[in-house]
């Protein structure tokens, strides 16, 4: 049978999840095949070979080592024909044999004792990754996360934050913008006079159990530009600087106009009177 969903093996599609399969542990011929059962299917060695361009002298030990991984099955025919598991179990399957060699890697690695001699800072440049690790440490937190996000990443990561608050883990959120929340310890930030958001972009700030912290500016107008570390110097500062930024919301909670008066909206005059250097260089490098 043909597929019309499948995309033609010259269009960009086709290339990025050969891509993604090779990262799955798939060998590039295995990818092809697989992919190619995908459009035509159940499929001699020589359609395969004429669909896929792998060489049909290899096609029958490719077909028979997707059957070995349980990838593919054969109909046992003369000829052989070979149909592909569904893209849905597929995923399925990578996904368990994945959590089945994590956990069995877990146990045999914990029984060495290892002492890290040095805490790496992982450099992030990519959006999407950045916002993926920040629900990573949010779904490992035990105890408790502080967080400083802008209502757009929020929303995605909402659920996930749910799920930290109830199983007890103490939540601290400073949104820049205003939502429904209801759980956890929660506060808006004004989006006023924040002239950087212009220049690089939304910002994610986010720590947890006081060992892991992501923080930098996740782009937009600017490049994304974030690092995640263990490092426990960088760790404590990201950490010390949401509280104390959480410091200065409970008190705008409790002294209202009187802050806007000596300070301003959102604490604009502090902001003019410290960050204008900044601001001034940020506009000569985005």
């Amino acid at each position: 049978m043909k597929s019309k969903t499948v995309r033609t093996t010259d269009n960009h599609w086709y290339q990025e999840t050969l891509q993604d399969l090779t990262e799955a542990g798939f060998t590039e011929y295995e990818a092809k095949v697989y992919l190619s059962l995908l459009t035509e299917h159940p499929a001699s060695a020589y359609t395969i070979s004429r669909n896929s361009g792998v060489p049909h002298s290899r096609v029958y030990d490719i077909s028979r080592r997707l059957i070995a991984k349980g990838f593919a099955a054969s109909t046992g025919t003369n000829p052989e024909k070979f149909s592909p598991l569904s893209p849905h179990e597929l995923v399925e399957k990578i996904q368990r044999d994945g959590d089945r060699l994590t956990r069995k890697l877990t146990e045999k690695l914990d029984n060495i004792a290892f002492t890290s001699d040095f805490d790496p800072v992982w450099n992030i440049k990519d959006q999407e990754e950045a916002l993926e690790k920040v629900r990573e440490i949010v779904a490992g937190a035990q105890r408790k996360i502080y967080i400083g996000i802008w209502l757009e990443d929020f929303l995605p990561i909402k659920d996930e934050l749910r799920r930290a608050h109830d199983r007890g883990v103490n939540l601290f959120m400073l949104v820049y913008g205003e939502t429904p929340i209801d759980f956890g310890e929660y506060y808006f930030h004004a989006r006023e006079h924040l002239e950087r958001i212009d220049t690089i972009g939304r910002t994610i700030d986010c720590s947890a159990d006081s060992e892991v912290c992501i923080t930098g500016d996740l782009g937009g107008p600017g490049p994304t530009r974030v690092v995640w570390t263990r490092n426990f110097g960088l760790v404590f500062s990201i950490e010390n600087y949401l509280i104390h930024d959480l410091f200065i919301h409970e008190m705008e909670r409790k002294l209202g106009d009187h802050m806007d008066h000596h300070f301003g909206k959102n604490l604009s005059s502090l902001r003019k009177k410290f960050h204008h250097v900044e601001l001034d260089f940020l506009k000569n490098t985005y």
